[in-house]
Order: structure tokens, then C-alpha cells, then sequence
């Protein structure tokens, strides 16, 4: 279990440090507007091991961009419409519907990084030798 863990909570930091560098870099989103998405990223990493150690065995580790598409849906919901980040952060009004298709951009993203938490899982886990 802990490889699973190991696998999201490593990949999970390093979307964190690379998106934190996406947001110094943007001229139009200003730090002190960011804090509370820097704050919930500071949580990321322990839920994404946690996510990764719920996951149903037998998805592993074929199915686990599917499992990290299914996060992303939850964060990217409770980011969008319950916290509305995307209007805390811009310090504009977001339509809903901008916020909804974001969501789905967020699971897609997910799915991409959950895709390199299965090659970090992998690569973590010893294979059984063949004879």
C-alpha cells in the first residue's frame, strides 16, 4: 500500500510546485488573491495518497487514471461551485457554465497526472519473477 501512496502523494507534489510557478508567472493573478488555492494545495499530496490507498485492487494499476478522473470531478466540483475559486482568484465573476466546463478540464488534467502515478506505481512495485 505505501507504493500507492509514495506514487500520488510524489506526483501530487510535483503538479503543486509546477503550478505555483504557473501562478508567479501569470501577470493577471496576484498572490495575495491566490492564497486560498495555495492553502488546499498544501493538503493535496496527503489526499492524493489517501485516494490512492482507497483505490479498488482490482483497478491497479491499469484503472488508476480513471481513479484520479474521479478525484478530479470531486476537487474540481468543490473547487468551482463550492469555494468558487475561479472568481476568488480572478476577482471576476465566473459564469456557472465556465465553471462547470472548467471541472471537466480539471478531471481531464487529473487523468493525465493520474496516468503518471501509475507509471511512478510501477515502477515503485516489484514485478514477480517470471520462470
Amino acid at each position: 500500500m505505501f507504493p500507492r501512496f509514495v506514487a500520488a502523494s510524489g506526483i501530487a507534489s510535483i503538479a503543486i510546485a509546477l503550478g505555483s510557478l504557473a501562478l508567479m508567472i501569470i501577470p493577471t493573478v496576484s498572490l495575495q488573491r491566490a492564497y486560498p488555492l495555495t492553502t488546499i494545495w498544501c493538503f493535496v499530496p496527503l489526499a492524493w495518497g489517501i485516494w490512492a490507498l482507497v483505490t479498488p485492487a482490482v483497478w491497479l494499476p491499469q484503472r488508476l487514471p480513471i481513479w484520479g478522473a474521479i478525484l478530479g470531478l470531486i476537487a474540481g466540483s468543490l473547487g468551482a461551485f463550492v469555494l468558487n475559486l475561479p472568481s476568488r482568484i480572478l476577482g471576476i465573476t465566473v459564469p456557472a457554465i465556465v465553471r462547470g466546463l472548467a471541472v471537466f478540464v480539471m478531471a481531464g488534467f487529473y487523468y493525465l497526472l493520474w496516468m503518471l502515478v501509475r507509471v511512478a506505481y510501477t515502477t515503485l512495485v516489484p514485478k514477480p519473477e517470471q520462470r
